[in-house]
């Protein structure tokens, strides 16, 4: 059996093959969860072998998380990554066959890697690499001593925003050919239901002691509600794992330094399925939130996401849809921002748990009563408010 889980053994297996025999070294890549990732550098490009390019992204699904192997997995997560990838590269790849400009997914400047090799038997695909000096979403923000300039933040906020719009759209669209055939991925729901819906009552009881018991059994509620909705209501193709750390950012600095950006690929779709899309956007909303809150400022990161995805995918977004991603949003901050380094463990980790576990179940609390005028003086979801006209 071999061993896909070292830079030696993935190499053995590469060297082994012809396909795959150009690349000549291997480095295990940080910041994967799942998977085990890998940049390979190949000796001597030529458009041959992966299209002339000199590295490539070489990935691994396990039976197992590669962060945690008590954490099984199913290994064929793999498949639906390069299926959905194939469908945004084609439809994008035959823009100029479309009639409608709608039909491409892909912007100018938001991409998805291309699949160069495909191994299903050993959960081995790679795929066009972002860049060695990419860096993912989170970290761009972060590793800055000084909050985007608003029109940066505006810039890649519009830009996500169109390209999820433009996912969903197609998504709806073509949902007879790609649903249940292809894309209905029982297992990631599955999973995404473990790690967030169901999370929700345990992540609030210990701070929620001293709440009112409505303000619990919401809790509850909202936890099976969000859930059902996820197994049981295919509405288009959603990414399924919507965050700043899925995102990788291609830079350019310009005069005075300014910097702008040249291209970012969405990248890691395992968890890509057909579900509700406001679930994409309560994720994405939730990590913005927790960017501007405990990185730098960015607001107009969360605004302008939400102005073009209302203005491309608005037709079809309606008080439901609000509900679902002000509760998703909550129950993520619940469930996940307290727990992936936002802040430190020895830096007061206990009272910020604490508060951002009660902002999270205010959320959940003031979309399940429908209370908009709460939701919109609050958050970014104002946007959606008004679109709605609620």
């Amino acid at each position: 059996m071999m061993d896909f889980e070292t830079e030696a053994g993935i190499l053995h297996y590469l060297q082994s093959r012809d396909k795959t025999r150009s690349i000549v070294a291997v480095k295990k890549l940080s910041g994967g969860n799942a998977n085990y990732v890998y940049r390979g550098t190949i000796a001597e490009p030529c458009t041959d072998l992966f299209g002339g390019r000199s590295t490539v992204v070489i990935k691994h699904a396990a039976d197992h998380s590669a962060s945690n192997r008590q954490m099984a997995l199913y290994g064929d997560r793999m498949a639906f990554e390069q299926t959905a990838l194939g469908v945004v590269a084609e439809a994008s790849d035959n823009k100029n066959n479309n009639d409608k400009e709608d039909e491409n997914i892909e912007t100018a400047n938001v991409k998805v890697p291309r699949v160069l090799y495909w191994d299903h038997e050993n959960n081995i695909v790679i795929q066009e690499d972002a860049g060695i000096k990419s860096t993912h979403l989170k970290e761009f923000i972060s590793s800055h001593a000084q909050p985007p300039n608003p029109r940066l933040a505006k810039e890649i906020g519009s830009s996500l925003g169109e390209f999820i719009a433009r996912l969903h759209l197609y998504g709806f669209r073509h949902r007879s050919e790609l649903y249940p055939e292809k894309m209905a991925n029982t297992e990631a729901l599955g999973l995404s239901r473990l790690i967030l819906y169901d999370r929700f009552p345990k992540a609030a009881s210990k701070y929620m002691e001293d709440q009112p018991q409505f303000d619990r059994d919401v809790i509850d509620l909202a936890s099976k509600w969000g859930g059902d909705r996820l197994m049981n209501e295919p509405e288009t193709l959603a990414h399924g794992d919507f965050w700043p750390g899925n995102f990788l950012v291609d830079t350019a600095t310009g005069e005075g330094n300014e910097i702008t950006i040249k291209r970012m690929y969405i990248v890691d779709w395992e968890m890509s399925r057909y579900a509700p899309a406001a679930m994409d956007l309560g994720q994405f909303i939730a990590e913005a939130f927790s960017l501007n809150k405990y990185r730098h400022p960015c607001e107009e990161l969360m605004t302008s996401f939400l102005e073009t995805y209302c203005k491309i995918y608005g037709d079809r977004l309606t008080t439901t849809d609000l509900k679902t991603a002000v509760i998703h949003c909550g129950g993520h901050l619940m469930s996940w921002t307290p727990y992936t380094g936002w802040f430190k463990e020895d830096d007061g980790h206990d009272a910020k748990t604490k508060e951002i576990t009660l902002i999270g179940a205010e959320f959940i609390k003031r979309a399940w009563i429908e209370d908009w005028a709460w939701v919109r003086q609050e958050s970014a979801f104002r946007v959606m408010i008004d679109h709605l006209k609620l």
